[in-house]
Parts: structure tokens; sequence; C-alpha cells
């Protein structure tokens, strides 16, 4: 199914929860709506889903606009989707009731085979006689997401299905949506403001704040490019600095650091992490960008070391392998040469106007 919205507004108790939001999730596509808690995410999917109205603004599906359908027709469309909440109900009884519910009400018998085949493409067979409440949280999702593709949809939203499940068992769940989606081959929407899951499972991100579309596009554009201040800090993002424009440099605090094109004014500039090179001595390559630094501090991470290097009053993180960071001696108060490239800077737009 494809869906798109086209400049969705809601206004509830004079304030917009939604502020003209468009967007298009081509059919087959897996979108993640990302952002802080209470940008909107929710509001979008039941609107996606047919449960609310907005205010202003136009959904269609396959083309036809349906955003304020009634009736059958609307009922019909609805029958087309499923949808996953964050925290699954649970009806009393056994999980085999729970994932037939999906189908009885759109009319369909449920049949001992059909519920048997959702529950093993979740990864629970033989469970159907359980109670449903006495599951674990992440079983209780897995019995939502059953629920769900038992119906066959055309388009599913999840709306942060692995928020409410233990730590480790999203690793598991989040690899489970992915394959569903490969498989079925259906259109998908999933709320989160965890990255890891558009990282892994989308193609295409939305980031939201305050009820605005700041980014829309493919995953790894979004991630490698971000618009501007807002989506650069929302995905993690370090170096990101407050600059004024000189032509082909960029003043951050007591250093000038050169970048490409022509700039002037104010605005911020965000320097990759693994782009900055640190050496004991001047580097003596074609990188236009060389400070002289202490280093402050040395964080682990999971994958590498981040350097910190307090130069000219600006600190500057570089990610390194720890391995280097032994062979190089990085300790907090020795002096390196932190380098980059100018083409490495990148210059972020500012948050668009109200």
């Amino acid at each position: 199914m494809n869906l798109q919205l086209d400049r969705i507004t809601v206004v509830a108790g004079g304030r917009k929860i939604l502020d003209g939001v468009s967007t298009t999730v081509e059919k087959g596509d897996f979108c993640a709506l990302i952002g802080p808690t209470g940008c909107g995410k929710t509001t979008l999917l039941r609107i996606m889903d047919l449960l609310a109205k907005p205010s202003s603004g136009r959904v269609l599906l396959d083309g036809e606009e349906c955003t304020r359908s009634r009736g059958r027709k609307r009922t019909a469309l609805r029958r087309r989707m499923s949808m996953v909440m964050q925290r699954p109900f649970m009806l009393a009884g056994t999980v085999e009731r729970n994932v037939g519910f999906g189908l009885s009400v759109r009319g369909i018998r449920p049949t001992a085979g059909r519920i048997a085949g959702a529950l093993e493409s979740v990864g629970l067979s033989g469970m159907g006689k359980r109670n449903a409440r006495t599951l674990s949280g992440g079983e209780m999702q897995k019995v939502a997401i059953a629920r769900a593709v038992v119906t066959e949809p055309e388009l599913l939203l999840l709306d942060e299905p692995l928020t409410s499940v233990d730590q480790g068992f999203k690793p598991e769940l989040r690899s489970l949506i992915g394959r569903l989606h490969r498989e079925m081959g259906i259109t998908v929407v999933m709320a989160t403001h965890d990255l890891a899951d558009a990282l892994v499972l989308s193609s295409k991100t939305v980031v939201m704040s305050e009820g605005r579309v700041m980014q829309d596009g493919d995953t790894p554009e979004v991630f490698n490019n971000p618009s501007g201040l807002f989506v650069a800090s929302f995905i993690g993002m370090k170096n990101i600095f407050q600059a004024e424009f000189r032509e082909e440099e960029a003043r951050v605090g007591d250093i000038s650091i050169t970048i490409t094109g022509r700039r002037s004014g104010a605005g911020y500039i965000h320097i990759p992490q693994e782009a900055i090179t640190l050496s004991p001595r001047r580097p003596e390559s074609s990188q236009r960008n060389a400070f002289e630094g202490e280093i402050t501090e040395v964080l682990p991470t999971p994958l590498h070391d981040e350097v910190h290097v307090k130069t000219g009053g600006v600190v500057l993180q570089s990610s390194v392998t720890r391995e280097s960071v032994s062979n190089l001696g990085l300790t907090p108060g020795a002096r390196v040469w932190a380098s980059f490239k100018a083409t490495s800077v990148k210059v972020l737009s500012r948050p668009s106007p109200d």
C-alpha cells in the first residue's frame, strides 16, 4: 500500500500537535518516524490508521483520498491495515484467542492453521494454549505482532513496539520485525525514539520535532547528512559548534577552521569524530586543519575510545581504536595534534523558523 500525507495539521486545546506534515511512503518501504517524546508521532500514526481526523490536510492511500472516510468505506480501508501499540493489550484467555481476535473483528473465521502459522512466524510455536496474560512483556509483544500480521495487512503501523520490552529482548524483536517486513513485503511505518531501530530496519526516515518534519529522506542520507542543527543533535552527532563564517573560514572559539565554499554570517558546523586524526607531531599531510591541544578525557565506548582534545578553548572529540590509543600513548594530559580535511566539515542550517 502506498501512503501519502499532505500538509497534515492537528490543533487541540489551542496548540498545534501536528503542523503541516507531508511525506510519502512507497509500497513495500519501511519508514521510521523518529523524534523526541511528545513530537506528534503517535497522533500521526492514528491519522494514518484513520482512527483520528486531522484539522486540515489529506491522507491518500494508493492515490485515493480517504482523510474523512466514513462507514463501510472507512471500515474496508482499515481492514487493510494493522497497528501494534507500545504496550500490547491482552484479552483474557489464551494466546490463540488473542491472535484470532484480529481476524474476528474483520469478519474472518479464525482457523487453527492460520493462527499456528502466525505464531510460528513470531517464534511462539506451541504456545497457543498458554494464558496470554501470564507471558513476559516481550512474548506479549510477539503475540500482538502475530495478531497484526495474521490479517495479512498491506500497511503495518508500529507505535514504539520495543519500548515496553526488556533491553535484552530488543535485538530479537527488532530482528523479527525486519524479517517479517522482508518476507511479507508489506509497507511498514514505525514510530520510535531509538535510533538503532531506524538504522537497522528502515529504508526511509522522517525526523520530527514539535509536530513538524525536520528532515525526510533515505535513512543513510538522514544519518550521514543531517539537514540542520536539531537533526544532527538528535541523532547523536558530536563536534557541533556555533561558528562565524568569513569566506572559506569558520571561526569557532579561538580557532579558525578552513571549510569548502564561501560563506558569511553565523551558523553551525559539524566535524565527524571519525574524520579527526590524532598524532603526537604536526602532520605532514594535505589536511588543511591542524590544531595542537591537550587530551582532557579518554572515554571507552563499545566499539572504540572517544578522545577529547582541548585546543583554543574548543574541545574536539575523535573516535580512535583502542589499539591506536595504546600505541600513540593517548592519555589525559598528553599533547597531540588534531587534524581533519576541510571537505569533512559539514555546515548545518539553523532550525526552521516558526
